[in-house]
């Protein structure tokens, strides 16, 4: 327990330092502030607002910033990781759970601190059309999303040894079976199509059950990957 919570602590804090974290911040809160002056002054749609922040903003850069976030995770330790467990301070059932809630609590860290005071102020500025329920249940939808894609890039940090290779086939998962799922009518497992639903979302038109069904399929996926990348790492060669 003591290993896991050095390395909890040691990894929050290069994350907190990183310049990648800080300029991820700032890419998503600059353009959130212009659409919230954008929308009150021109009296946009508060549920067309949302969902083009979330769909064009949020969720491409933020994507690319977690795919990078958790595919270093472990394969761009593979030297400290080798002589720490070689060495017997630390197993690796703790160290990949502290990667594993390190990483995945910051993305939903930085997601809840830029996500909801948006939608607070866009949905009191704005032209309001939304729902209540309908912008809990798409900011949800969104984060559960968020969570996946980190839990797949663990995954991959876990089973693969390049840094850039992990963040290339992540980004084209995600994107590829989005787009194959949305095709095959699959859209409650499909990533392009819950950001495409997100505007009838906020407005409160999509039924709660398909939103549990995303909000379940999602969950599931996240658990699986992270089961994954536990057993992958177990029998890994260091």
């Amino acid at each position: 327990m003591q290993a896991f919570l050095a390395i909890l602590r040691y990894d929050l804090r290069q994350l907190t330092h990183s310049w990648l974290m800080r300029i991820w911040v700032l890419l998503l809160a600059v353009p959130a502030g212009f659409l919230v002056v954008v929308s009150a002054t021109e009296k946009e749609l508060a549920s067309e607002t949302l969902a083009l922040y979330l769909g064009a903003v949020l969720a491409p850069l933020s994507a690319l910033a977690v795919a990078v976030i958790t595919s270093s995770a472990v394969a761009g330790e593979t030297a400290t990781v080798a002589d720490s467990i070689m060495s017997r301070s630390v197993t690796r059932a703790e160290y990949l759970w502290a990667k594993i809630v390190s990483r995945l609590g910051v993305t939903l860290l930085v997601y809840a601190l830029v996500a909801v005071p948006f939608a607070y102020l866009v949905t009191r500025y704005a032209t309001q059309d939304t729902d209540f329920a309908g912008v809990a249940g798409g900011l949800l939808m969104v984060g559960a999303l968020l969570v996946f894609h980190a839990a797949l890039g663990i995954t991959l940090s876990a089973m693969m040894r390049n840094v850039l290779v992990a963040v290339l086939v992540l980004l084209v998962i995600v994107l590829s079976s989005g787009l194959v799922l949305q095709f095959l009518g699959l859209s409650w497992m499909s990533t392009t199509a819950v950001i495409e639903s997100l505007p009838e979302t906020f407005r409160g038109r999509t039924p709660g059950m398909e939103q549990l069904r995303v909000l379940g399929a999602f969950t599931a996926l996240t658990a699986i990957a992270i089961l994954t990348s536990l057993w992958g790492f177990r029998h890994r060669d260091l």
